[in-house]
């Protein structure tokens, strides 16, 4: 068995759990170790009982840029850094990837990750796409009470422009249903009962009939494009360059739209029920079946797998 160290800041609080359900998964398929300050590798290596055979970071969840691991280029065992939103800690991210030599990384979005860190073409990169826990993201029964659906940030038109257009378009329209982003932050027990976050989250998407989506100028998949499908509900949302790789088609799984044709195509959808099912159903079963927490984690598992015995 896989002796991975994981160093990651714990997310079970956090507005958005993935990181969590992964380290749950990735302890079932490995022998894992999880430690969360930053430090010097070598004074972490001394508090762990196994000497692991690939250490994994992941240190750009959350507001600031941590744990960070130092002198990783003093160790043989293999480092993989994990590569969140790429736009974020840019200079600092560059400099701590030089000075510890780090030559593979595991990326949500490859073009973005190039974007921003060009010098790494040459690098190993793998791509490691967001995913869904199909344990919270699914058909929870509920009556499909509502028509239309946008849930997430809306304050930032210039980075999300075509929610701005849906908001605008419809903010007088009674069939639509919208929250903002309940923001990116650790949440207490009592305040996660109440906030649209995981659960509650999940079955405000399930009692949808459309729920509108993006992947911001940047053309990132998010989260939503596997949480809503995973819901039984229709997702609204721009074909991205990645989509293909992943295997999310447009037409089959989701229904693509655009700052200019959204209002038509959320009329037909609504009107043609039986269409609207197909696609829905097509999502929910691929979602389910190949995007899962878990698929991500195997995923993961042979990625790293194949960096050690290549």
């Amino acid at each position: 068995m896989l002796n991975l160290l994981l160093i990651a800041s714990d997310t079970s609080h956090f507005t958005n759990h993935n990181y969590d359900d992964l380290e749950k998964e990735l302890a079932k398929m490995t022998n894992l170790m999880v430690y969360r300050k930053s430090g010097h590798i070598k004074q972490i290596l001394r508090k762990i009982p196994v000497k692991p055979d690939f250490i994994l970071i992941i240190n750009d969840v959350g507001k600031t840029f941590t744990p960070v691991v130092t002198g990783l280029s003093a160790v043989s065992i293999p480092v993989g850094l994990m590569i969140n939103d790429a736009h974020r800690f840019v200079e600092q991210r560059k400099r701590y990837i030089l000075s510890n030599q780090i030559r593979t990384f595991f990326v949500i979005c490859q073009h973005n990750f190039y974007n921003y860190y060009p010098r790494q073409k040459h690098d190993q990169v793998f791509f490691l796409p967001q995913f869904a826990n199909t344990s919270i993201f699914k058909d929870y029964g509920a009556e499909k009470t509502i028509d239309l659906l946008m849930l997430g940030e809306i304050s930032l038109p210039q980075i999300y422009p075509l929610r701005e257009k849906i908001l605008q378009y419809y903010k007088k329209d009674s069939r639509f249903f919208n929250r903002p982003h309940p923001g990116w932050r650790d949440f207490t027990a009592e305040q996660a009962e109440k906030a649209l976050i995981g659960e509650n989250y999940a079955r405000t998407i399930n009692q949808a009939k459309l729920f509108f989506a993006c992947g911001s100028v940047r053309q990132v998949v998010t989260f939503k494009y596997f949480e809503v499908p995973a819901c039984r509900t229709l997702l609204m949302a721009p074909d991205l360059p990645e989509l293909k790789e992943i295997g999310l088609i447009p037409g089959k799984h989701f229904v693509d739209i655009n700052e200019e044709n959204f209002p038509e195509r959320a009329e037909y959808f609504l009107k043609n029920t039986e269409e609207r099912k197909r696609i829905t159903e097509e999502g929910y079963r691929f979602v389910h079946n190949h995007h899962s927490t878990a698929h991500r984690a195997r995923q993961l598992v042979r990625q790293i797998k194949s960096v050690l015995y290549h």
